[in-house]
């Protein structure tokens, strides 16, 4: 699974308005200029997360976008699953018709277990972690991500 540019650039939006003080009304050109977004594309993923209830979008001279929702109550997966379709790492395990074999293969249990932990793994990074883990980058104070078993374990505090 690869996330397309689309995706990344929509986590980066949100990201940027999870920084802001919850409410506040921001203009697209900051959030493209700030988060390195191409201007001309953000409108587009703007709409695509105001309809999966993720932004608020506002017209006029005012305008921009809002979070829907605090930090805290957006994760990861939602954000993915709004501009890509749902997480699936395998055809196998959309579907139960869509592989012949899966009756008898021996990898699909691993697939399985493997996206169940990349699922976890996104439903439990909120944008509040991440917010938290950017501003601790750009005080210079972060240790960087450490990886373990453990999805909590993982995002530093």
């Amino acid at each position: 699974m690869q996330l397309t540019r689309q995706a990344d650039y929509a986590i980066r939006a949100l990201l940027h308005l999870s920084g802001e003080k919850y409410g506040d009304v921001v203009q697209t050109k900051e959030i493209a200029s700030s988060e390195d977004i191409p201007e001309k594309y953000l409108p587009t993923i703007m709409r695509t997360l105001a309809r999966a209830g993720l932004v608020r979008t506002l017209r006029g001279n005012q305008g921009g976008v809002l979070l829907a929702r605090q930090p805290d109550e957006i994760n990861l997966r939602e954000v993915i699953e709004a501009i890509e379709e749902p997480i699936v790492l395998n055809r196998c395990l959309r579907d139960t018709g869509e592989c012949s074999r899966v009756s008898f293969c021996p990898v699909l249990p691993v697939w399985d277990r493997i996206q169940q932990t990349l699922i976890e793994r996104l439903e439990s990074t909120t944008f509040a972690d991440l917010a938290s883990e950017k501003s601790s980058f750009e005080a210079g104070s972060s240790k960087g991500w450490e990886f373990s078993d453990s999805p909590r374990e993982s995002i530093p505090a």
